[in-house]
């Protein structure tokens, strides 16, 4: 754990704030989907002004209450503290840095694998299982009523991040803290079938051309697949058409590492998983990036020849 605060610390200075804005990292997920809205929604029933500065959330978290998003960052005029959820950099705040440094004190809520915490105070528990474990003790800190749309916005972080409760990430406190959200009135069977069960055709579009170009390696211990952006754009997809590919590819059997590299306009987003023992965090740091041992990203400034062949060695090295 990497911190120079604590729970409660963090909790005094959001709920006593007039506005607060939250900041979670580019491409929002689940979990910092989840965290966000559910922080938002405490902060407000606290009589904080409080928004989310972000692009909207991929399609299928549709079904949670995200009116509190906003891209447009110039709207938020300070003063306002700022505070970085799910975020493990600076730079994972893309264009909107700018406006996080506006704040008058800056925060960061993270569980991922960083070397220097940042901001004013930074709290960032890498044992957490998602950024909503900690958000929930922040929340629970301010005595704030633990409402089913609160407990339904941390229920599904918890659950993405986790894989559905699947990853070695997932611990006790985590089953504990779940069934705790559960009390309130969770639906789980909605938040399961929104997630898993309803999948966008351009996703399974996307899943299927990428599966076709896989290539194995490392006695099939590896595979490893890409995207380009001219195929994105014959798919009429986002990235987030592209966000469970990784996964297709890891839970192929005796595969224990793999890896999806996608174009995009700043350069080839590299995607990792590790399945048992491998650890992909330390590949996704030393080329820039970061997360968990299985589970990372970078970013890097190539060609997709380029950074296929590197992430193919890197790969290589790590399976022998």
């Amino acid at each position: 754990m990497k911190k120079n605060t604590d729970i409660r610390t963090l909790s005094d200075k959001l709920f006593s704030a007039k506005r607060v804005v939250l900041f979670p990292h580019e491409n929002p997920d689940g979990d910092s989907t989840g965290a966000c809205i559910a922080l938002s929604l405490a902060l407000r029933e606290a009589g904080v002004e409080c928004f989310v500065c972000s692009e909207r959330p991929p399609k299928y978290l549709d079904f949670l209450n995200t009116e509190m998003f906003t891209d447009d960052c110039e709207a938020l005029q300070p003063p306002y503290i700022s505070a970085a959820i799910d975020c493990s950099e600076t730079k994972r705040l893309d264009k909107r840095a700018d406006a996080f440094e506006k704040g008058s004190e800056k925060l960061c809520i993270d569980h991922h694998l960083n070397d220097v915490g940042f901001g004013d105070l930074y709290y960032i528990d890498e044992e957490a299982a998602a950024a909503c474990e900690i958000i929930y003790e922040v929340i629970k800190e301010a005595a704030i009523p633990m409402t089913r749309d609160i407990a339904n916005a941390l229920y599904t972080g918890i659950v993405t991040d986790t894989g559905g409760f699947r990853y070695s990430n997932t611990t006790a406190h985590t089953h504990l803290l779940a069934a705790d959200l559960m009390k309130t009135g969770v639906d789980h069977v909605d938040i399961m079938v929104n997630l898993y069960n309803n999948k966008d055709r351009i996703k399974v579009f996307c899943e299927a051309k990428a599966i076709d170009k896989m290539l194995f390696f490392a006695e099939g211990r590896g595979v490893i697949s890409y995207l380009t952006s001219g195929e994105m754009a014959e798919m009429n997809a986002h990235s987030q058409h592209a966000d469970e590919i990784i996964d297709r590819l890891r839970d192929i059997d005796g595969v224990e590492m793999a890896a999806y590299l996608e174009e995009r306009e700043n350069g080839i987003k590299v995607s990792m998983r590790a399945k048992t023992t491998s650890n992909v965090a330390d590949i996704c740091i030393r080329n820039g990036g970061g997360g968990h041992a299985k589970a990372a990203g970078c970013t890097i400034d190539d060609t997709m020849e380029n950074v296929f062949a590197l992430i193919k060695h890197e790969m290589e090295d790590a399976l022998s």
